[in-house]
């Protein structure tokens, strides 16, 4: 038996950022396994779902157009020696628009989904599509969206597109953040708006889901970092792609935010 006392020291968490477009480009990584593309300075280079060349690239780097038949493997994150992951999570900043489905896994090059199980990175229609909108009240720029039955909208802080409105409503058109919502009703807020609008056209309104936590396994506690969730052994941060239809995207950013510290246990309570 140990007497436990109170720990006496901390450390400052780090955070990492990896934002990818739908037009931005990245070095082939062949197997979720395979080597580091980080170091070679001419790699083969393909799309994160445009089926455009990316600007930027080396003199004798190769581009091949992203054909949507295969898993794409990317190198997101480089870690330090020892960091163990304490958080983090992945945001759909805009949805991808264009392939028939996409999805998005988070891990290393032992698991491609450690961190983040497989989902879209497409948004999803409303339940049953709006009917009103007006942004009628003292403040021009916040808006109310009506539907009759429920919409799906499910958390504050939920993306949602706009769209369809036409003439001068169609300033509605657009991506904006749940403000509040119910079953019957969305409230956001739209920046670019100065006086009231009367609704033209149609909604199509769409949901995107909710910013999602990362997966984090149980942090190593005693001896030398070798749990799964140590990089001890250098694994970086990877990312496994996966689009079908074969359609090209035309919208799509996405942000992973990592967050660690060095060898965790410099701010445990210590055995005596």
């Amino acid at each position: 038996m140990a007497i436990i006392k109170r720990t006496r020291s901390a450390q400052y968490p780090l955070v990492a950022d990896f934002v990818f477009n739908y037009n931005d480009g990245f070095p082939v990584i062949a197997a979720l396994n395979s080597l580091s593309q980080d170091m070679n300075p001419r790699p083969t280079v393909t799309d994160f779902g445009s089926k455009v060349q990316p600007s930027g690239m080396l003199s004798g780097a190769t581009y091949v157009a992203n054909t949507n038949a295969t898993t794409n493997y990317f190198e997101m994150i480089s870690l330090p020696l020892g960091a163990q992951i304490v958080g983090g999570d992945v945001q759909i900043e805009a949805p991808y628009v264009g392939p028939g489905t996409i999805t998005l896994a988070v891990g290393d090059a032992q698991s491609g989904a450690m961190y983040f199980t497989a989902a879209t990175l497409k948004a999803t229609d409303f339940t049953n599509q709006p009917t009103t909108l007006a942004n009628a009240g003292a403040d021009p720029r916040v808006c109310t969206m009506g539907n009759a039955t429920a919409n799906g909208v499910t958390a504050v802080g939920q993306g949602i597109t706009v769209a369809g409105c036409t003439g001068a409503s169609a300033a509605y058109n657009g991506v904006f953040t749940v403000d509040s919502y119910s079953a019957t009703s969305v409230v956001f807020t739209n920046p670019n708006l100065t006086t009231s609008l009367t609704l033209a056209g149609t909604i199509a309104a769409q949901f995107i889901p909710v910013r999602a936590a990362l997966l984090i396994p149980n942090i190593e506690s005693a001896g030398s970092p070798s749990g799964a969730q140590d990089a001890g052994a250098g694994l970086d941060i990877r990312g496994s792609l996966v689009m079908s239809g074969g359609q090209a995207a035309t919208q799509g950013r996405v942000r992973v935010r990592v967050m660690y510290v060095i060898d965790g246990k410099a701010n445990e309570v210590i055995s005596t």
